[in-house]
């Protein structure tokens, strides 16, 4: 995904300054809704016309095992993203691991293309800023479309701008600009043909992208969960 951001500390204060629920749940976690619409359809637009292209012609000239090389390798790069995000979340035991899987794949996993630390017993455990903001108890904040990048809130938002920032003036712009697109384009093209499914199907391709990345980052983050679906939880035997 070709993405150009703005100067990091500009970007983190735009964005710190900006089956389906019912309808008065849909209002209260999507104020946003109308922008948010427009959005994205420009975002679907992109997909049709450039990210679709470039994802059918790399699917087609690569090798799933290569695929899976580069999706190694640059899930290796955010290894230490893992291990700062979950030393300030408190997290000591998944950040030891993120430190222990750099080392070892960066050696013998050739740079991080073959996933040597996997079979060792230390698996893969992705935790970002977004993850910390959760663990320290910050809300999401309103639902957000954003151009290119898709799906998020407020906070998640506002994590991956502010990560953005300290890696630009750890080791350079141009090098996290590098960086994050392959990881996106990647991860893109891995659910390429199940979006275009979901846009052909879906009776409303927004509410679905929505509700899912909702109850997927509810998941992770149980902060996030609605209180009706709390007290549904907490009711269950």
């Amino acid at each position: 995904m070709p993405i150009r951001f703005p100067p990091p500390l500009t970007c983190a204060g735009l964005v710190l300054a900006t089956g389906l629920i019912a309808a008065p749940a849909q209002a209260a976690q999507d104020p946003l809704e109308g922008v948010n619409r427009r959005i994205h359809a420009f975002n679907q637009g992109v997909q049709a016309y450039v990210l679709g292209p470039a994802t059918e012609a790399y699917l087609a000239v690569t090798s799933p095992g290569f695929r899976t090389g580069v999706a190694n390798a640059l899930s290796n790069l955010g290894e230490p993203v893992t291990a700062v995000s979950s030393l300030a979340a408190g997290d000591v035991t998944r950040a030891t691991n993120a430190v222990i899987r750099f080392g070892i794949n960066t050696t013998l996993g050739l740079g991080g293309v073959n996933d040597a630390a996997g079979p060792l017993g230390f698996p893969r455990r992705p935790f970002g800023l977004a993850d910390a903001a959760c663990a320290w108890g910050v809300p999401r904040g309103p639902y957000l479309v954003l151009p290119v990048l898709g799906p998020t809130t407020l906070r998640d938002a506002s994590a991956m701008a502010t990560g953005v920032a300290l890696l630009a003036q750890a080791v350079g712009p141009e090098a996290v600009i590098g960086w994050r697109t392959s990881e996106m384009f990647v991860s893109y093209s891995g659910i390429h043909h199940e979006l275009r499914r979901i846009d052909a199907e879906a009776l409303d391709a927004y509410a679905v992208h929505r509700s899912a990345y909702l109850q997927r980052r509810a998941a992770a983050c149980p902060g996030d969960m609605p209180e009706e679906e709390e007290e549904e939880q907490a009711a269950a035997p």
